[in-house]
C-alpha cells in the first residue's frame, strides 16, 4: 500500500510540470490553475513516503518553479491573486466548483 501511494505521489507531482510545458507549447489541456493541487499534494506525498532525496528534490524544484511562475502572473491582480493561488493549491479543481 505504501509503495503504491509513493508512485501515486510521483505521478501527481509530475502532472503540473508536464501540463505547464504542454500549455506553453500550444497544447491546451485546461486552465493551469486547475492543476496546482496536483503539484502541491504530489510533493507532500513524495516527501512523506519517498526515501530517495533525488525524487524529493526534483519534485519540489519543478513544482516550485511552476507554482512561482503562476503566482507571479496572479500577482498582477493584486492581493486577490494570492488568494486565488492559495485556494487552487488547497482545493482540487476550485474554479470548477464556483
Amino acid at each position: 500500500m505504501k509503495k503504491g501511494c509513493k508512485y501515486v505521489g510521483i505521478i501527481l507531482s509530475a502532472i503540473l510540470p508536464i501540463v505547464t510545458l504542454m500549455d506553453f507549447n500550444g497544447i491546451n489541456v485546461g486552465h493551469l490553475y486547475n492543476w496546482l493541487w496536483c503539484g502541491f499534494y504530489g510533493c507532500i506525498i513524495v516527501c512523506i513516503l519517498s526515501k530517495s532525496k533525488i525524487y524529493k528534490a526534483v519534485a519540489i524544484i519543478l513544482n516550485l518553479m511552476v507554482i512561482s511562475l503562476l503566482t507571479l502572473g496572479a500577482l498582477m491582480g493584486g492581493i486577490y491573486g494570492l488568494w486565488i493561488i492559495l485556494l487552487h493549491l488547497l482545493i482540487p479543481f476550485y474554479s470548477a466548483l464556483i
